[in-house]
């Protein structure tokens, strides 16, 4: 799953540091702008710490302008999305040789582009007043700064990325406001389903590699096994035994455990020092050179099938044990999961739309405007048979004399269809 956080302001000097003026850390390589917004405010290439910090004030980073009045008043500076990719791709990244490692790389970037692309059409919203309420609306403009981490604070092999968005947009009328941020928390799942999905995909056509059965939307190269993958994951290992040891459990208990266990990240040890180290200690758990040679080239370097429309009633299925109505990002989310050797992102959600097709929107939301974030239409799962019932009652009360109104007043209809016993399930 893809976690958000918040960046508060006066808390980014981490971000400031990395991004440093363009040259990165010993460690890891320097950030790079990402995302359409950043491009529209004149930002391309590799971050600069000085501009990266004029717009987490909420400034423009080459005029110096306030971008929104009451920018003053906001808190949080920006939303950090981290990407992270299974422990076995980044064992691969870190011990395989520089083609190998070139191609991991690759494929994690692609991935995390084609996730941001799907935030910044979905997700990311202002709010505007509608009616007498705000309501999300589209925003423009928001610019994100990427990057690319090879290693956990444990100085394990971990590949991931850190998306630092601006919590700015501008919405339509041109104003730059705050983030509708609840838009990114409600997107995330499908968000992190969806790079998950691009990177099998991705791996599977540059490399050739197999992957073990799908956990959660998520699946490990096959070949790399758990002992290895342990081996690797001295900070899950200490998070477990912190909550172990209190007897603890559930997510909050699992992220405070993470803070309280977290070591002092050291910026300054290269990759270079680290290799042999970690090549010493893959050879111990049985992931030596040769080992690592054959996990490449177990299927043909191809996109595998992508989503196949026969397989809609069994994504619906699945959907229609989790709950009786669902939203988009529900439905691309529940198709990544079907994927064991993933798929583009835009197939991905163009599978979700033409499964949505089949499921009408509830009465609640029936003639709904669909917006971005939070404002997505809910649809009511096994679509066909909701649709005949549907059917039947708007014949029923047209026959009586009775025209359900549309809209937000369908509840009347649906009162009504009750009275004549015709329920809607």
């Amino acid at each position: 799953m893809l976690r958000v956080a918040k960046v508060r302001k006066g808390g980014h000097a981490y971000y400031l540091e990395v991004a440093g003026n363009g040259a990165g850390t010993g460690i890891e390589a320097p950030g790079r702008w990402l995302g359409t917004g950043a491009a529209a405010l004149g930002l391309r290439g590799e971050v600069n710490g000085d501009a990266l910090g004029a717009l987490l004030r909420g400034d423009d980073p080459l005029t110096s302008a306030r971008l929104g009045r009451f920018h003053d008043r906001v808190t949080v500076a920006a939303f950090d999305l981290s990407f992270c990719a299974p422990k076995s791709v980044s064992l691969l990244h870190a011990l395989g040789p520089p083609e190998i490692a070139g191609e991991v790389h690759a494929a994690h970037v692609h991935a995390v582009d084609a996730a941001l692309q799907y935030v910044e059409r979905r997700a990311v919203a202002v709010r505007r007043p509608s009616a007498g309420a705000l309501v999300p609306v589209e925003a423009e403009a928001v610019a994100s700064a990427g990057f690319v981490h090879r290693v956990s604070r444990a100085l394990d092999p971990h590949l991931h990325s850190h998306v630092v968005m601006a919590n700015l947009g501008r919405g339509p009328e041109g104003n730059f406001t705050a983030l509708d941020g609840r838009g990114l928390y409600a997107h995330a799942p499908a968000a992190g389903a969806l790079y998950h999905a691009q990177l099998r995909h991705e791996l599977t056509t540059r490399l050739g590699v197999a992957w073990e059965p799908l956990r959660h939307g998520r699946a490990d190269v096959a070949g790399i096994g758990p002992e290895a993958r342990l081996a690797f994951s001295q900070r899950a290992r200490a998070i477990a035994e912190h909550l172990s040891a209190r007897g603890l459990g559930g997510p909050r208990a699992s992220a405070i455990a993470g803070h309280a266990t977290r070591p002092e990240r050291d910026p300054h040890r290269s990759i270079d020092e680290l290799r042999p180290v970690w090549k010493a200690r893959a050879r111990a758990v049985g992931l030596g050179p040769d080992d690592l040679g054959t996990v490449v080239d177990r299927v043909a370097r191809r996109p595998g099938p992508g989503p196949d429309p026969a397989r809609g009633e069994v994504v619906a299925d699945e959907l229609g044990r989790r709950g009786a109505t669902v939203t988009r990002r529900e439905v691309v989310r529940a198709w990544c999961g079907s994927l064991g050797q993933g798929a583009t992102a835009p197939a991905v959600e163009e599978a979700a739309d033409r499964l949505l097709q089949s499921m009408p929107a509830t009465i609640e939301h029936d003639g709904r405007v669909e917006r971005r974030g939070v404002g997505e239409r809910r649809h009511v799962v096994g679509g066909r048979d909701m649709a005949r019932q549907r059917g039947e009652l708007e014949r029923l009360l047209a026959a009586r004399g009775m025209v359900s109104a549309p809209g937000p007043d369908r509840g009347v209809g649906r009162q009504r269809g009750e009275e004549l016993g015709l329920g809607l399930g």
